[in-house]
């Protein structure tokens, strides 16, 4: 690593340069990937006795910016970052050095809160300033400019971010030999060829060896992140979640402003269903990248899995007020409203989410379900028809909407139209076992046609051979037939079936088991 920082302040104490001096090393220390330690808190420790020397220090308070960035701490970063552009008079030597270093924090903030245009500016103030010292800066400018240009959709001010991106990276690019925290170029010349091999090992299978070339590259250089979040997702893809977590937590503990890190950790504890951890991964995320809009639903899916429904609302709501993207929006709004129709019985309130999803996104005919279905539950015929109605001029081959439809006609008492909407279903989609079952009950129930019935259900558990309500049918439709002993190994099959969908009553399958055999005894002692 070069040389971070030279000293020119004339009237600063010698007390005041050695502290600036110890905390610019542990700094480059931290920085170095042959360090493992997390040499920050070491590092601010020493800027705040230098801060005890000269109180109104810009450099020192400067620095202080810089070590609360590395460490997440966005509040008191963007404190001591403003403060240090304010004591840096014109007298100051390392004026420019300061509103360079002092600008890219700022930068960097804004960026992570989401306020892109702000960013860029910013950090082309920082760039200008650096020189061909500006490399990082640089870097962040391309990645401000990147998402600022997938923000404003197709229009010209995309095509001028894209140019401004790719005009920062190419720049960062050309001026990384003159970067100061940069590795230096004979531990890439070392570096570059080992890390390449481990991952042509992987891609050809090798994964063993590619893992022992990566610990032997950690054990070489353990302060490079990198290579521990390429060993923690090695071991993860191995199927060992301990050691991949290990990893993980170790990265982030040495650099916890790190954002692969923490999402490497989120992937593997949701595979884990560790959802409690996941909880605290994804806060830590959000308060290094507070405008994220996706690590609010991911947060929301988080308790969402913990069953924490009031909190997942809480931050589906904060993702819906971040979102720019309608067609995402839509798919939080319909799990809002899912949240409300199915585990807190607001009808209301679920209508009103599907009815925004459908606003937001018009051709997705899911929420035209959902709703067609609430109002169904609210005994609203009228509009769940209208709904379906809508839905099937815009997906006029759907057989879900034509199943609902026929369900709805069934209710109504519209026996003849419904048995039309089932087979319309069941002719765009011969595998879907739903509206089959269905019109077998039809069959079975209003129409009296056992054994067209027993086709149905027959071929229903065909096509689903865990589809207890299929097997409950079939088991009343043998009792019609009298055939005790098929309906009762159907009921039997039916409840162990309902064991894992809950779709049906247990203690009603059990009677009814019971029943036929209790009238097989009483016929026997007849």
């Amino acid at each position: 690593m070069q040389e971070y920082v030279r000293i020119t302040r004339e009237n600063g104490s010698p007390a005041f340069q050695h502290w600036v001096r110890e905390g610019d090393r542990l700094y480059r220390e931290h920085l170095e990937p042959e360090e493992n330690e997390n040499c920050l808190d070491l590092a601010l420790n020493e800027y705040s006795r230098a801060l005890e020397q000269e109180p109104d220090s810009a450099l020192a308070t400067c620095r202080m910016a810089k070590v609360f960035f590395r460490q997440g701490n966005y509040a008191k970063a963007k404190q001591a970052a403003e403060k240090s552009l304010g004591l840096a008079d014109t007298g100051c030597p390392e004026r420019r050095q300061i509103q360079t270093e002092a600008h890219y924090v700022l930068g960097m903030i804004q960026y992570r809160k989401g306020n892109l245009k702000q960013a860029a500016r910013t950090l082309r103030h920082a760039a200008r300033l650096s020189g061909i010292r500006g490399s990082r800066i640089r870097f962040g400018l391309f990645q401000a400019c990147r998402d600022k240009a997938f923000s404003d959709g197709f229009r010209p001010a995309m095509l001028v971010s894209l140019f401004l991106a790719f005009y920062s990276l190419l720049s960062s690019l050309l001026l990384l030999p003159f970067e100061r925290e940069r590795i230096s170029a004979l531990t890439l010349a070392v570096l570059v060829p080992r890390l390449l091999l481990g991952w042509v090992q992987e891609e050809i299978g090798m994964r063993q060896a590619a893992l022992d070339r990566y610990l032997d590259i950690h054990q070489d250089y353990p302060g490079l992140g990198s290579v521990g979040i390429m060993i923690g997702d090695m071991y993860r893809q191995k199927g060992e979640p301990e050691q991949a977590r290990h990893w993980f937590e170790t990265v982030a503990a040495k650099h916890p402003g790190s954002l692969d890190a923490y999402y490497h950790l989120a992937r593997l504890l949701e595979e884990q269903e560790d959802y409690a951890g996941m909880v605290k991964v994804y806060q830590q995320l959000i308060r290094l990248k507070p405008a994220d809009a996706h690590l609010y639903c991911n947060l929301a899916n988080a308790h969402y899995y913990n069953q924490s429904y009031m909190d997942a609302l809480r931050y589906y709501e904060s993702a819906l007020q971040l979102g720019t993207d309608a067609h995402w929006k839509a798919m939080v709004a319909q799990s809002v409203g899912n949240i409300y129709c199915d585990y807190l019985q607001n009808e209301q309130a679920a209508i009103a989410y599907y009815q925004m999803a459908r606003a937001l996104d018009p051709a997705d005919i899911e929420n035209y379900i959902q709703l067609g279905m609430l109002y169904f539950h609210k005994d609203d015929y009228g509009n769940a028809e209208l709904i379906y109605r809508k839905a099937i001029s815009l997906a006029p081959d759907n057989p879900r909407l034509y199943s609902n439809l026929g369900y709805l006609r069934w209710m109504e008492g519209d026996v003849e139209t419904a048995i039309q909407h089932y087979e319309k279903s069941i002719a765009l989609d011969p595998g879907y076992e739903i509206p089959i079952n269905n019109l077998g009950v039809i069959y079975l129930d209003m129409l009296g046609q056992v054994h067209k019935a027993i086709e149905l259900f027959q071929q229903a558990i065909e096509l689903d051979e865990h589809y207890a309500l299929a097997y409950y049918n079939l088991g009343r439709a043998y009792s019609f037939l009298d055939n005790r002993l098929e309906a009762a190994n159907c009921f039997r099959t039916a409840r162990e079936l309902n064991h894992y969908s809950r779709e049906l009553d247990n203690d009603e399958l059990t009677a009814r088991i019971n029943h036929l055999f209790d009238t097989c005894e009483i016929e026997l002692r007849d």
